[in-house]
């Protein structure tokens, strides 16, 4: 074998060889950029869900919230018709002529006052008090 042939084997290999490290190399590349794209978009996707628990548990604790609000207010309602059904009660056969002792128009101001503050105060905030106002009979 001649050296010229010896040389060219050797160019070829040489050429093999950068070619196959080339491909390699970018293989590689592609491979490494891929995974941090990948790393990426798991870190949004887990901020994202974070996020979205987060909103979850507020909205969560705002409707506990509202229930135990709900809650007071069923109470409070209860407790103003069970004051009229006792207020009005002693008085009944009076009603038909239209006459109402004045202890009972007192606690129907009263409640009609509690009614109207709370209508006007929401769910949220606290239950009036029981105070009749100073412009009610």
């Amino acid at each position: 074998m001649s050296a010229a042939y010896w040389l060219l084997a050797l160019v070829l290999a040489s050429v093999a060889s950068a070619g196959g490290g080339l491909y390699v190399g970018h293989a590689d590349g592609v491979a490494e950029t891929t995974a941090k794209q990948d790393a990426q978009t798991v870190g949004q996707l887990t901020n994202l869900i974070s996020s979205h628990q987060g909103l979850i548990d507020t909205a969560a604790q705002v409707s506990r919230g509202m229930r135990h609000a709900l809650a007071k207010r069923q109470s409070a309602d209860a407790k103003s018709t069970q004051e009229f059904k006792d207020g009005l009660t002693p008085t009944a056969g009076d009603r038909a002529g239209c006459l109402f002792p004045a202890d009972s128009m007192r606690q129907l101001a009263q409640a009609h006052a509690r009614a109207a503050e709370a209508a006007a105060s929401g769910i949220h905030l606290a239950l009036p008090s029981a105070n009749p106002t100073a412009d009610r009979p």
